[in-house]
C-alpha cells in the first residue's frame, strides 16, 4: 500500500541529518519513493510503500519523532491518477 507522510520539522538541520541516517538502515518492506520538501526544508511530504501505516509510523517516529510533527495516511494509487474508491462506488 502507499502511505503519505507530512512532516513539519521543528529543527530542519537535525531532522534531515536524522532522516539520512535512518534511510541508510531502512527495514525490509519499507520503500521511500519520493520526498517533496519545501525550499527551507521545514515541511516535507513523503510517499512510502509498505504493508501498513503502522510500519511506516514506527520507523519514522523512532528516527524523527523528537524533531518532527508527523501526519500519516494511506492513499489510493491504482491507475496513477486516483479517485477515492468510496466516492466512485457511491456514484454507481
Amino acid at each position: 500500500m502507499y502511505i503519505v507522510v507530512q512532516h513539519r520539522f521543528r529543527e530542519p538541520r537535525t531532522a534531515w541529518a536524522s532522516a539520512q541516517q535512518g534511510l541508510a538502515n531502512l527495514p525490509a518492506g519499507l520503500t521511500l519513493h519520493h520526498p517533496f520538501p519545501t525550499k527551507d526544508g521545514s515541511l516535507v511530504v513523503c510517499v512510502w510503500e509498505a504493508g501498513s501505516v503502522a510500519q511506516v509510523r514506527e520507523f519514522i517516529e523512532r528516527a524523527l519523532g523528537r524533531v518532527s510533527q508527523n501526519e500519516y495516511f494511506e492513499v489510493e494509487n491504482k491507475q496513477g491518477v486516483a479517485l477515492p474508491s468510496s466516492l466512485i462506488s457511491a456514484t454507481r
